[in-house]
């Protein structure tokens, strides 16, 4: 249905962005559903902050936030995915910041699949997710 990508962050360019319209529902497909309507927002620290207080009872920030909604028709949510967070991580795994963007990108978009990464085995499941579509795709940003 539809794939939108707000970028709010100004502070960083996303060198794939137009890549997102195909890959992303490329994703989705290869997981055996349909995109429905989703909503990728690229933003900073102090938005993620403060959804993950408001929505979730956290208090600290976080790289990726997502909502979904059940509209029955395919894949359905909201992805807010901290650039100021991707780039500390990227630092902290010696990654290159697009490659982390796109990873947290993806783990956004598994967890609306419906994917968990609450306990070690579900974190394990969801990292090899996150790199096989890295490598099925063919992207590599370092």
């Amino acid at each position: 249905m539809a794939l939108h990508v707000h970028h709010l962050n100004k502070k960083f360019s996303i060198s794939f962005y137009n890549l997102l319209q195909d890959f992303i529902p490329a994703l989705i497909k290869q997981e055996q559903f349909t995109l429905g309507v989703i909503n990728l927002i690229y933003t900073d620290n102090t938005e993620i902050l403060e959804l993950n207080q408001k929505y979730l009872g956290h208090d600290y920030h976080t790289d990726v936030i997502s909502f979904t909604y059940d509209y029955n028709h395919g894949i359905n949510g909201d992805v807010f995915i901290s650039c100021d967070k991707a780039e500390e991580n990227a630092l902290e795994y010696h990654t290159s910041f697009d490659n982390e963007l796109l990873r947290v990108t993806i783990h956004g978009i598994l967890h609306l699949i419906g994917y968990e990464d609450s306990r070690p085995q579900e974190k394990e499941q969801m990292r090899r997710k996150e790199d096989h579509y890295l490598e099925y795709f063919k992207i590599n940003f370092s």
